[in-house]
């Protein structure tokens, strides 16, 4: 071969090795650019076994009944969610707030201005009460049906016109999950509280986006325990019927959601 040959040959690999390295810096450059593709939101982590994934507060409704006879007894209970977590922290972001603040700026901080709602809708299939008579009240104690149901609703636009006692503002928005509702209670005649036990299995879920985080309850906690404290019920001055014809109410027909109670507590992953 002769030394011009050999010159151009040596020439022309030159110039394939420098295009190959233009290529793939090219290539590292549009994949590292913000407007080479679609915005992808980041999706919350599944929550950790035992650790909080969200923090409630509300308001329950229960019908009118015989004193000490729960059997059969429907209820309802409304939730604001105004704290949720999982294996990354805050699932929306360090101190991102629950609560739509232009809302919030002219309505004030509450149900009327809350992204994320819940509803716990049931009977309770039976009960009994601890106690020996006079000698000790002793606790009345009882569990749900498992027709009961745990709703979560997303309502990205709130106008600040839900409130506790029109309950259609809490089904306003996109249903996002639904779960079983287990639930056992206890509640203290003589201290006038209660605490309640939950455990919910996923049945359904629509992932949804707020604060440009990707959350779907199925993947971030698909089994929950939650663990809540409230008052004992009191009458309330505005009775609402109940609506039997849904399902987890239809055990019986008509009647009345004649008391309510304030109630809250913490919902946690339990695997």
């Amino acid at each position: 071969m002769s030394t011009t040959q050999l010159q151009s040959r040596r020439s022309l690999l030159a110039i394939v090795i420098l295009g190959a390295i233009a290529i793939a810096l090219g290539l590292q450059l549009v994949a590292t650019r913000s407007d080479a593709g679609p915005r992808v939101a980041p999706v919350a982590k599944p929550a950790k076994t035992s650790s909080m994934v969200m923090q409630t507060t509300g308001r329950g409704r229960l019908e009118e009944h015989p004193p000490g006879v729960v059997d059969g007894v429907r209820f309802e209970g409304r939730f604001v969610i105004w704290g949720m977590s999982s294996a990354g922290g805050q699932v929306f972001g360090d101190d991102a707030s629950l609560f739509d603040e232009d809302c919030v700026e002219q309505y004030g901080r509450g149900p009327q201005c809350a992204h994320l709602v819940a509803v716990r809708s049931g009977s309770i299939l039976h009960g009994f009460v601890t106690g020996n008579g006079a000698d000790l009240k002793g606790e009345s104690v009882g569990r749900t049906t498992a027709a009961s149901r745990y709703r979560i609703f997303y309502d990205a636009h709130p106008d600040g016109s839900r409130d506790y006692e029109e309950r259609a503002g809490w089904l306003r928005g996109e249903l996002v999950a639904t779960y079983t509702s287990d639930e056992f209670f206890s509640i203290d005649a003589a201290g006038g509280v209660f605490d309640t036990r939950v455990d919910y299995s996923i049945i359904s879920s629509t992932p949804f986006e707020l604060n440009g985080v990707k959350v779907d309850f199925a993947r971030l906690a698909p089994h929950m325990t939650e663990l809540d404290h409230g008052h004992n019920p009191q009458p309330d001055p505005q009775p609402e019927p109940v609506p039997y014809d849904e399902s987890w109410f239809a055990n019986k027909g008509p009647g009345e959601f004649a008391s309510y109670f304030p109630v809250g507590g913490a919902v946690l992953a339990a695997d």
